[in-house]
């Protein structure tokens, strides 16, 4: 509850210093620029190729940068600082990257869901916003109701074990009803950051074992 009251909090604080002052860079704080990134840190963003850099199971995974420099800190930001702006910077980061990719399919795109008391005690889920954002952009739908988090799970740069600690954790929501009217429509699993993939090599396995398997996934960042 408090930190949801701190999400509510933070947001209305921007909104009013907005109306005041310039938009200010969220990773630099300068307002001569009059946006949320600057030109400055916009250069500090690591790009990567527009190749998939990882295969699993058939399923190109793509990421659009490096862990660092200005998509580091904007995603730290949105995860533990409350700074939902900074969702709107990064889907607008990684549509540009997205564009790229000549990935043409009407995709279907889905995320890792949180589990429901971690969202409730951050007030929001962040991948929610970005992929929100992503979606304005991209004009591509998106479906909060496919993937169920069904149980607490440390969080993965904690764990010892990140495979083990993820297994498990995910499961498919109206089995029939995705079979029936979803099994052959393309899929983009949108995530923040992969490490050693184990959350989204979890949740492709739990679409491949219903039947899902025309999947791509896009990442934000890469450690």
């Amino acid at each position: 509850m408090v930190f949801r009251l701190k999400s509510i909090f933070t947001s209305l604080i921007d909104a009013f210093l907005d109306l005041i002052y310039n938009q200010k860079c969220l990773v630099c704080n300068c307002s001569k620029a009059n946006t949320l990134l600057c030109k400055t840190c916009a250069k500090d963003v690591h790009y990567l190729s527009v190749y998939a850099h990882r295969i699993y199971k058939g399923v190109g995974i793509y990421s659009m940068a490096i862990y660092r420099g200005s998509v580091k800190k904007l995603i730290q930001l949105l995860k533990f600082s409350h700074r939902k702006k900074a969702a709107k910077v990064l889907a607008e980061l990684l549509f540009e990257y997205f564009k790229k990719l000549d990935l043409k399919e009407d995709f279907i795109i889905i995320y890792p869901p949180s589990f429901y008391l971690k969202t409730m005690s951050r007030g929001y889920n962040h991948m929610f916003l970005i992929v929100k954002e992503f979606s304005k952009l991209s004009g591509l739908k998106y479906n909060s109701n496919i993937i169920k988090k069904i149980k607490y799970t440390k969080p993965q740069y904690r764990a010892r074990n990140r495979k083990k600690n993820i297994e498990g954790s995910f499961e498919i929501l109206s089995k029939e009803i995705l079979i029936n009217n979803l099994q052959n429509k393309p899929f983009l699993i949108i995530d923040d950051i992969t490490t050693s993939g184990a959350t989204i090599e979890e949740i492709i396995n739990c679409l491949i074992l219903n039947k899902i398997t025309n999947i791509k996934v896009l990442t934000i960042a890469k450690v």
